[in-house]
């Protein structure tokens, strides 16, 4: 914390105490300003001025003067700018804000479909579903990026987003599930909803947009003995080919059930929900960044 305040202090010095040129292109007299900074200022130092706005840390209000190097920082090379330019973007230009600032929101539209997940992340968590007065485009958008993304706390914080909007989620979800992508609006309506989706039968036998990934925490101690009942088990309940993996060992050993198609699933969660052999420890889409973590996993216990 001492090191961050005293890099965070250099902001405010002279340009001659700080850098020369090359390092920046500002005005050689006075001291530079956190815009200038974020505008012509070095990697570093932009993110530090992205954390001093972001903490509090700068005098007066955090106004329209700084889009300039916002824009700056939210196109920048560098993700983690991205990242924090879309929570600053949010948070000071959208969040209560009866009318969004319109370039803010043209940045954030642009940042929520940034190729890296923590940008996208920050910029619909912090922006897009702070919008106060959300249009019926908007709504259809996040509930596209819901439909996409499967991040629990993204999806959650979307649905709170939309909850005075009921009616018209419920129609976007109708219209959705007759697209190509439909069994993608298949798995998140009853969550946005309240209600099952019309016509789930057809669904069922489709495969998920993603695996599905359900983690146990089995009460028998001998996590192979487990595995092998679990697998027989769910043969019974009619899945032909069950995928259950052992990660961890000794105690910390749980079982990775995965499925693949809708029914499946379906089937695993109703069988494992009130079983007293198995206890869910967590339910998600196997998403490619869950993939990665778990790959880590996977290396370190080896």
């Amino acid at each position: 914390m001492k090191e961050a305040t005293i890099l965070l202090s250099t902001i405010t010095l002279t340009l001659s105490a700080i850098a020369k040129p090359p390092m920046t292109n500002a005005p050689s007299k006075g001291t530079i300003s956190v815009q200038e900074m974020l505008a012509t200022g070095p990697t570093q130092l932009k993110m530090h001025s992205l954390m001093m706005m972001n903490t509090g840390q700068i005098k007066g209000d955090v106004d329209t003067s700084y889009l300039p190097g916002l824009t700056i920082t939210a196109e920048h090379t560098d993700s983690a700018l991205r990242s924090m330019t879309a929570q600053i973007l949010g948070k000071k230009f959208i969040q209560d804000q009866e009318a969004p600032n319109t370039d803010a929101l043209v940045l954030i539209s642009q940042l929520s479909k940034d190729d890296v997940s923590d940008v996208r992340f920050n910029a619909i968590y912090y922006g897009l579903t702070q919008v106060k007065h959300k249009s019926p485009e908007l709504a259809e958008q996040l509930i596209d990026i819901a439909a996409k993304e499967r991040n629990p706390s993204l999806q959650d914080r979307i649905i709170i987003s939309l909850a005075n909007y009921q009616p018209q989620v419920e129609e976007i979800l109708n219209e959705k599930l007759k697209s190509e992508d439909a069994i993608s609006y298949y798995e998140i309506y009853e969550e946005f909803t309240g209600k099952e989706p019309p016509n789930a039968e057809k669904f069922l036998d489709m495969p998920s947009s993603r695996p599905h990934l359900i983690i146990i925490k089995p009460s028998d101690k001998d996590a192979e003995a487990a595995q092998s009942a679990l697998i027989a088990a769910l043969k019974k309940k009619g899945i032909s080919s069950p995928s259950v993996e052992i990660s961890g060992k000794g105690e910390n050993a749980v079982l990775l059930v995965t499925t693949y198609i809708t029914r499946d699933y379906k089937v695993a969660k109703d069988f494992l929900k009130d079983n007293d052999q198995y206890s869910i420890t967590q339910d998600m889409w196997l998403t490619p960044e869950l993939e990665i973590q778990i790959e880590a996993m996977r290396k370190a216990s080896e």
